[in-house]
């Protein structure tokens, strides 16, 4: 199982920054493949999800949990369906705004770290380029989105598109 790690500043107050990350209706801006997150229910340590998506012309749907620590500003994952895969992203005060550092725990499906392999040279080197392009998009979403990050997208006329940033191996389930 391969450990990846990230960090990115961003020119935007740390509680407003956590706020929008937690809010799941926001994880389609920032996730490329992810289309959808919908609640699946509560439990005493965390809440149920269901991500629904599209990686690599295939459609997925993926059943995990989601913990959410505002007094921390941390939030932890994992999928239900995938023992090997779970994250951790906390967000910290920083010169200028915030921090976000981001923590993946995952082994790649072996016909995804073949194409990794080969895109990119190395499994390793595939998911450090994720990684960036996923916390570069949370970026761009927290600092275009002014003083009004945390938003109901669904009445948006123009959301901040994460898109451009290319795809994202947080939360695909093909890996």
């Amino acid at each position: 199982m391969g450990e990846y790690t990230g960090r990115i500043e961003i020119a935007r107050p740390p509680a407003e920054v956590f706020a929008f990350l937690a809010d799941l209706r926001n994880m389609p801006r920032y996730l490329p493949t992810v289309t959808h997150v919908g609640p699946q229910g509560h439990h005493d340590q965390h809440d149920d999800v269901a991500v629904e998506g599209e990686a690599d012309g295939h459609q997925y749907r993926n059943d995990g949990w989601v913990k959410a620590e505002p007094e921390t500003r941390r939030m932890t994952w994992g999928s239900h369906t995938m023992e090997d895969y779970h994250g951790m992203l906390a967000v910290t005060d920083a010169s200028g705004g915030s921090a976000v550092e981001l923590k993946l725990s995952l082994a790649p499906k072996p016909e995804v770290a073949q194409r990794m392999q080969q895109e990119h040279g190395s499994v390793d080197h595939g998911m450090r380029l994720s990684l960036e392009r996923t916390l570069g998009s949370i970026k761009a979403c927290c600092e275009q989105g002014g003083g009004d990050v945390v938003r109901d997208t669904a009445n948006d006329e123009d959301p901040a598109d994460s898109r451009p940033f290319g795809s994202s191996a947080t939360l695909n389930p093909d890996i």
